[in-house]
Order: structure tokens, then sequence, then C-alpha cells
């Protein structure tokens, strides 16, 4: 109680708590209940006292649960400075790894007694469960210079004798792997373009490259499309049929051979889809943590996640009067899931229309048009742009299928320019050297993104 009333008197004490303690901490559902308020009141930038914590548990209808208004004054009652809310923090933090350590030992105790598993399974069970408590209190992200300098060397001795030239999650562009070395573990990197340009389309062949070919699980999630349409354009782009020959049924029955077995290939794939249209970036993390988790119980590793798109996302943390600044929570907020799953995670976003601005000497992309939070360039660890010359030139045939992928950004490389092959009518990528011909009927001219 003393926690929350210095919350209520003062922002500052606001954040300290929130630093140092999570809802789950607290014993009683009320406290909890009014710690979130708090977080999501202060997420949102906006004022933390009793008036915005009531307003805030009477839209989720939770005032009353709490005790109402007459509650939360007693709180502030409970302490006459805020000064002191590191203390409280603490001691709340103590015996919530107290309750936790309670748990874990009668879980221990009760498996014991049961004896419905060996002594080993048990043994490993408590190790695992003590360890897990033990984490709560330690002092997490600290690391000695010595053990840190040993990791590193070898990680440089690993590389010397591998002299691997992509190092992370491919894309399947040589041109594009060979100036990024792949998607490493823990970045997020941004794919951006301006509608109709196909960051869609190279998120998808991407996926396909990485689930297909490599075997390695990832998470898609599709804000935009639903998980039919997502799946035609997967089997388009792999059987190299025109997508539109596909939706209108209008192909070659010849062709069925080619559809097929890319549907089998994407049957057999670690690919995982998720077309909720009203998704929060926390909703994002609760899925690829719930993911990781039963992968992991599978002995598998999740590879990859994907957003398609960023602008589609909704912040967590409440009502936002700014739009930058709920672009900016959610492009933290994708940052810290990169880092905490230890994956790349592939955001794409729309680009503004400073691009398409006649005053500009070309229409190629730059960093400055990330639309709406400079903090995505901040926060990103790649920066893409698919940049079409023909799309603003179709009455020359030269460019229709010309592409680069302009490297804006990147924190551990190179910045450039890639150019690739985009063949639009089935929305696949290739290598500029690498050109397929796909199966398609001439005279469909739709554009797909």
């Amino acid at each position: 109680m003393a926690v929350l009333g210095s919350m209520l008197v003062e922002r500052e004490a606001a954040e300290k708590a929130l630093d140092l303690l999570h809802e789950t901490d607290f014993y009683l559902d009320a406290h909890r209940r009014i710690f979130r308020s708090i977080h999501a009141l202060f997420s949102a930038g906006q004022a933390i006292d009793v008036v915005t914590v009531c307003e805030e548990l009477r839209k989720k209808s939770e005032l009353d649960g709490v005790g109402g208004g007459s509650f939360l004054a007693e709180l502030i009652n409970k302490v006459t400075t805020a000064a002191h809310v590191e203390y409280y923090a603490r001691l709340v933090k103590e015996k919530a790894i107290l309750r936790d350590l309670i748990a874990a030992a009668t879980g221990v105790v009760t498996a014991c007694y049961t004896q419905e598993k060996e002594p080993k399974a048990i043994l490993d069970e408590a190790q695992s469960s003590i360890l897990k408590v033990s984490e709560r209190q330690s002092m997490q992200g600290v690391i000695e210079m010595k053990d840190l300098v040993h990791e590193v060397v070898d990680l440089i001795e690993r590389a010397h004798h591998s002299k691997q030239q992509v190092t992370g999650i491919p894309s399947g562009l040589k041109a594009f792997d060979k100036m990024t070395t792949g998607f490493q573990k823990s970045d997020l990197i941004l794919i951006a373009a301006r509608p109709s340009q196909g960051k869609t389309a190279l998120a998808q062949n991407i996926v396909a490259h990485v689930v297909v070919e490599k075997n390695i699980p990832v998470l898609f999630f599709s804000l935009e499309m639903n998980r039919h349409a997502i799946m035609q354009r997967f089997i388009a782009a792999q059987a190299k049929v025109n997508l539109m020959d596909i939706r209108t049924g209008y192909f070659k029955r010849e062709l069925w051979q080619d559809l097929t077995n890319a549907a089998a290939h994407f049957a057999e794939a670690p690919l995982y889809i998720n077309d909720n249209p009203g998704m929060t970036v926390f909703n994002v993390r609760a899925i690829s943590r719930q993911l990781m988790t039963r992968l992991r119980r599978e002995k598998k590793e999740l590879g990859l996640v994907v957003i398609d798109y960023l602008q589609l996302l909704r912040g967590g943390g409440g009502r936002q009067e700014n739009r930058q600044q709920e672009v900016s929570e959610i492009s933290r907020g994708l940052k810290q899931l990169a880092r905490e799953l230890n994956v790349p995670v592939i955001a794409l976003s729309q680009l503004s229309r400073a691009s398409e601005d006649k005053t500009r000497a070309d229409n190629r992309p730059k960093l400055s048009d990330l639309r709406e939070s400079g903090s995505l360039e901040q926060d990103a660890d790649l920066v893409a742009m698919i940049h079409r010359e023909g799309y603003y030139k179709p009455m020359d045939p030269t460019l229709e299928n010309k592409a680069e992928i302009i490297i804006a950004k990147q924190r551990q490389g190179p910045t450039g320019s890639v150019a690739v092959n985009f063949q639009r009518k089935i929305t696949r990528f290739l290598d500029e050297t690498n050109v397929e011909e796909p199966a398609y009927s001439e005279d469909t001219q739709t554009q797909f993104s």
C-alpha cells in the first residue's frame, strides 16, 4: 500500500517503482490492478494521481473491484513522503521472492511424497524451480570484463575458423546477405517502402526461404491480410504461378503439379501464422514467448519473428494522444522482444509521402522518410528500403522488373544498395543474376505489393 501510495503522490516515485517491480510481485489482486493501471498511464505519458487512476480503473470496470476511489485516497494516507519508495518496493520484492520460494519448495515436497516421478526427475525440477526464484534477485545483465573478453575472443576464433559470409538468418538473396551477413539474433530489422513497392512480398520471400529451405521456425504476424490470402501468396511465389490466376482459377491445368508441390512444402514447414488484426505490441510479445516455450519443449528454437506491418500495431499502455509516442512505444517493445527472445525481429513499415515529393530530384527513399516516429530509425539495427523506379515510370519497359534494396542503416555493417529483380505477377524477389521465368497468363496485369 505504501508503494502504491508513493506512486500516486509523485511521478518520479512511480518510475522508480516500475523499474523495480512487476504486477505479479503484489499479493492482493486489487493492488495488482492498481499497479497495472498506473503502469498504463505512465507508458502513455499521462498524469498519475487519484483522479486519473480512478478513471483508468473505471474504463476497465475495475474501480469497484479495488475498493473505489476511497481506497485510492487511503493509499495516499499511508505515506507522508514518496522519498522512501525504493525501500518500500524492495520489501515488496523480497516478500514476492519468499512466496515464490515457498511455492517452489511446496511443489518439491509434494513431488517427494507422491513419488509419481523418479528421484532424478524430481531433483532436476527442484533445481530448475529454485534457480528461477534466485534469478529474480540476481544482478541481471551485469558481467565481469574478464568473462566478456573470453566470450568475444571465442566468437572471433569461431568466425576465423568457419569463415562464413552469412552468420545470421539468410534472406535467400545472395547479394543482400553478403552485405548484411544475414539477420542477426536480438536485432530489430525494418523493411520499409511506399505502398505497392513490394515490402510484403519481400518479407514473405524471406520467410519462405527460412522455413522451406532452412527448416527454421518462423512466427508471422499479418495485421493486414487474412491467413488464406497469405497462404495463396506463399504458394504462388513458391510455385512461380501468377497470383491473379490462382485467385480467379484461370491457370493452366499442367500447373497443378507445381501448386500442389509448393503447398506440400509449406505443409511440412515450421511456419506459424497469426492474422488477428487488433494486435498490440504486448500481444505480439506474449504470443512470441508462448510459441518459443512450446518449441523448446519440442527441442526446437524459434528463429525469426515477422510483423506485417508496424503501423497497424497498437501500443499496450492505454489511450495515446500522440501517435508518434505510440509508435515509439511499439518500436521499443519490438526491440525489447528481439533482445529478450534473442531472435531477429523483422517489422514492415510504411514510408511517408516525402519520397514522392515533386521537389525531390528522384523518388529514392531516405531514412528520414520513416513514417510517424524518429524512434524507428533509432531503435532499428537494420533499415532496408525498397525502391522500384519502374513504379514511377510505367511507360519505360526496361524498368518493369528492376528494383533495389537500399540499406539505409546497419549498426554492424555497411550501408548501400543491392540490385534485385522483382517479378510482381508472382510477388517474388530474386537476385539480379538469377532471374526465372514465371508461369502466368500474358493478359494479367494486376500488381501486388
